[in-house]
This record gives C-alpha cells, structure tokens and sequence, in this order.
C-alpha cells in the first residue's frame, strides 16, 4: 500500500469481513448456540456501533455505508465534531441518523451498555482497543478492531477467555490480508500452483514517518508508541497474508516467534530534520 486511496479500498474488504462475523448473534443469543468458531446464519441486517471515527475509523465508516445490510446505529469519539460528521454521512446514505456518544475516553461503555447492537467496530489509538472490544463482548456484542489487537500477551488471552466465555467473535480487521496482490498469491498457494511451501519471507514496506509525526489526527498518539515501545508494532501487515499461504491456524501453528529490532535511526533522523529542537515528538532511545 502506497498511498491513502489505495489503503482505503483495501478497507472494504475488511469492513465487509466485519459484517459478516457479525452474522446471526441476534439468533444465536435467543437460542444460545453460538460456540466460539463457529459460523451463526447471516442477518438481513447488522446493527454496528462504531468506536473512533478519525482517519481511519472514517474510512471504515464510509466504507460500511457501501455494504447493503450494514446499518450504522451508533457512532462515538472523543471529538465531538467527528462524531457529527460520522452522523451527517450516515443520514446521507439514506439511513437514519445514529446515536452520538462523545463524553470523553470512556463513552463507548456508555454505548456498549444502552445500545442493542450486533457489533461494535474500533479505530482508536492502540491502547484502547483491548477496553473497547472486552465491553462490546461483556454487553452481548461481537466485536471487531483495528490492528494491533492488542499491545500484550495479557491482553491477548483478555480477548481470547472473554471470546470463548461469552460465545462470540473478537476479530481484528487484518485488512493486508485481503488486498489483491495477496489475495492472488493465496488463491494460487491453494491451487498448489505454488508447490509444496516450505519457507517464506514477508515485510511492510510503508514510510510512515510524516504520518506518525504530524500535528492533528494518528500524529497525536502515534509517536508516542515509537518511544515506549521498541518492536515492530504492525507484525501482522507482513505475516498475516504468509499465514494464510502456509494454512496457519488452519492446520498448522506457529512453535515460537522470535523478534528482533534494530535501532529506530530513520524515524529519529526525520525527527531531527522537521521538529524544532524543543518539541516533545523529537525522539531519543
């Protein structure tokens, strides 16, 4: 992905992948059948409330309102303003006109609690989203999110235990697995066009310098997970799209994983070239 527009029609893919885990939950819950795994029948209509509605979660947004039985009934941010922008695009494809939740950090339990939905759907800053999709399930709902899922291994079995405690989906919206260049390169692993695949390399190739230090928008948190954090945050940009090739949890499994990092030298460089010497964004490790 190089460039914004592209990055945005690779998101239709996931937003429709989201509709359809939320498939049958209103059936499911009545008649109490819905192990973790497995698939429920479709809905004529997935009620979503989403969470985080700034660059990317209004791409998401505007992508939903292109999927015939997708209907936004909730929509809550921080920023007021974008909540009201969410809403008007919502009216304007013809749906009524959602709830707006925007009472600080914390609304989305405010709208996990009081609205009777199918899914809720986050795009919020990294930390948020382990919070957001452990109430969505707590309230009944599935839930979907941006990538990283989550930030720790705690977190990660948070997500799994709750999942399987309550019998529904968790999924993170890996939307570099469904773009058409790995989309191509899966059809052909499965036909066996490929041989027998015994090893195989993947990376993210994405200069996001300017993007994590812009003022406005993922310029406000993102930079900070550059300092705090030294690993590669995105792992699944990459190893998503090889695990679907190499049939990853779908009869065979990662033994270990072994990370290594080299010293964020580009992303300090470029800090050093564009910030004033005393702004907080500048970088040191």
């Amino acid at each position: 992905m190089h460039d914004d527009t592209t990055r945005r029609e690779f998101l239709l893919g996931t937003a429709a992948a989201g509709v359809t885990l939320a498939a049958g939950l209103r059936e499911a819950r009545a008649a109490k059948t819905l192990p973790y795994g497995r698939n429920a029948r479709p809905l004529s209509e997935v009620r979503i409330g989403f969470v985080g509605v700034g660059g990317m979660g209004s791409g998401h947004v505007r992508n939903l309102l292109r999927i015939p039985g997708a209907r936004i009934t909730a929509v809550c941010d921080i920023v007021e303003a974008r909540v009201k922008r969410a809403q008007d695009w919502v009216e304007q494809a013809g749906q009524p006109r959602p709830t707006g939740y925007s009472r600080g950090e914390t609304d989305f339990v405010r709208l996990c609690e009081s609205e009777d939905l199918d899914l809720v759907y986050n795009a919020t800053p990294w930390n948020w989203h382990v919070p957001i999709c452990l109430s969505a399930m707590k309230n009944g709902k599935h839930a979907a999110t941006e990538v990283p899922a989550a930030l720790t291994v705690e977190d990660c079995w948070k997500l799994v235990e709750t999942a399987e405690k309550t019998g529904l989906y968790c999924i993170m919206m890996e939307n570099c697995c469904y773009g058409r260049p790995e989309l191509l390169v899966l059809h052909l692993a499965r036909k066996g066009m490929l041989g027998e695949i015994v090893h195989a390399e993947c990376g993210y190739m994405h200069d996001l310098r300017a993007i994590k230090l812009a003022p406005g928008g993922e310029g406000d948190w993102r930079w900070k997970f550059s300092i705090d954090m030294n690993g590669n945050n995105y792992p699944t940009h990459g190893l998503g799209p090889v695990a679907q090739c190499m049939n990853i949890n779908r009869g065979d499994a990662f033994d270990f994983l072994v990370s290594m990092s080299s010293p964020p030298l580009g992303l300090n460089l470029y800090a050093q070239e564009h910030l004033r010497p005393d702004d907080p964004r500048r970088l040191h490790r």
